[in-house]
């Protein structure tokens, strides 16, 4: 879902991104007003107050990065998607403490938040007793605040519920992890998210809360996904590159000047699927890949040689970088099956997905059973 976003602004050397869905919410949102007040002014406040709870959504993704980076963690970007904000972090809080302090953060910021709209909905003669109903109009800019403070009232309240990967179930793992460790805390809060996400689904459903419903599916999606990636991540503790790498010995090579055919034919018959492309003097200078090359066999008069198709630039990784931290990341991040590995300028061997995942099965000790 991260590849229809696109970079709005900076701040605190983090880069804030918005989905292009994000608008369709706009639009559904001020639709709904325009058909029940009949008013383009109604349309456009429910518009601006959507706008406005999404910058709130977005300075509590800040709380929880800004006290990441603070514990020594690494904030790729924050994304705002329909169902909320996303803060992406390069890796876990190794610490559980610091874990739930990173959770905490978050709702933190709208528990600041909601008492200072309050305040501005009574400096500006809103009614803190009248139900907030933004899609039927807000008669008042008072009314307006007070909407603002009741909506992170409820943030802090909805993000607090135990539903892992949500804060409240992020703090579940945290303080289990203090006695239980982290991968059996992971599989506990995963299980508790699940059962809260399939509550979300059905009451949403029942209720024709749709947000709800969809919520629920990826809130059920991020537990199931997030308790995987902790395992994996125990499971290759410890590991290097070069524990599982295959070496160059066992890497088939091929120079700018292959000629398609054969490229192709090392592809259908051999067993390899990504090449590392090596010039007359042992210099890597590339890479080709099978879904290229598949590619191209549809136009193969266009590529001729093995110069024509391969990427020049490209992810390398020594063997001596951790396996999880750093292979199976530049793995994820890159799209790549297989990534050269280099030392000293030159290529020893090659990663590929298939070598990570096999050192995670042989690790798995349900699976040495």
């Amino acid at each position: 879902m991260m590849g229809g976003s696109f970079k709005i602004g900076r701040a605190f050397g983090i880069d804030v991104k918005v989905h292009w869905s994000f608008f369709l919410l706009l639009a559904f949102f001020g639709y709904l007003a325009f058909r029940d007040s009949g008013s383009l002014v109604d349309a456009l406040v429910t518009v601006g107050i959507v706008v406005a709870l999404f910058f709130c959504v977005l300075l509590h993704e800040f709380g929880h990065s800004l006290v990441a980076i603070r514990l020594g963690s690494e904030v790729q970007d924050i994304t705002l998607l329909p169902i909320g904000g996303l803060a992406r972090m390069k890796s876990l809080p190794e610490r559980p403490i610091d874990e739930v302090k990173v959770a905490v953060a978050g709702p933190l910021v709208n528990v600041v938040l909601a008492p200072v709209f309050f305040g501005l909905a009574l400096l500006f003669g809103g009614d803190l007793s009248v139900p907030t109903d933004i899609i039927s109009g807000v008669g008042s800019l008072g009314q307006v605040f007070a909407t603002l403070g009741v909506i992170n009232v409820a943030l802090v309240v909805f993000n607090l519920i135990p539903a892992f990967p949500m804060d409240g179930g992020r703090v579940l793992r945290g303080l289990l992890a203090t006695r239980l460790g982290l991968l059996r805390a992971t599989d506990i809060s995963s299980t508790v998210g699940q059962a809260f996400a399939v509550l979300f689904i059905l009451f949403g459903f029942f209720t024709s809360n749709f947000l709800l419903a969809i919520i629920g599916f990826f809130v059920f999606l991020g537990a199931s996904g997030e308790g995987q990636l902790v395992r994996q991540r125990e499971q290759l503790r410890g590991l290097t590159v070069s524990d599982v790498m295959g070496t160059k010995g066992r890497t088939e090579t091929v120079t700018p000047y292959h000629n398609f055919g054969q490229i192709l034919d090392s592809v259908i018959h051999g067993y390899q699927e990504d090449f590392p492309v090596l010039d007359e003097e042992g210099h890597l200078v590339g890479i080709i890949t099978r879904n290229e090359i598949m590619a191209a066999a549809h136009s193969p008069d266009r590529y001729a040689i093995v110069r024509d198709l391969m990427k020049s630039e490209f992810p390398t990784i020594s063997p001596d970088a951790d396996l999880f931290t750093d292979g199976n990341r530049i793995l994820q991040e890159s799209g790549l099956r297989a990534l050269p590995v280099v030392k000293d300028g030159n290529l020893v061997g090659m990663l590929t997905v298939d070598d990570v995942g096999q050192a995670a099965l042989l690790r798995d000790p349900r699976k040495r059973r």
